[in-house]
């Protein structure tokens, strides 16, 4: 943030931009055809899943202070 001159704001929203944009990426990706099986690449996709949502407002260990 000190580098570029931007607040902790504009860094926040464009970290946000780019898991949007990622996310579109892995999607389109994910329809695609490959080599890999189906099934494989769900249960990838699906770990994915799970770690965004676990970790979309940020983890319990390092905002214990919000948890509790």
């Amino acid at each position: 943030m000190k580098q570029h001159g931007v607040s902790k704001h504009e860094a926040e929203e464009e970290f946000k931009k780019q898991i949007v944009n990622a996310w579109k990426d892995i999607n389109s990706d994910f329809l695609k055809p490959t080599q890999v099986p189906k099934h494989f690449l769900e249960r990838v996709l699906n770990l994915a899943r799970v770690m965004d949502v676990v970790y979309k407002d940020g983890d319990a260990y390092t905002r214990l202070h919000k948890c509790w």
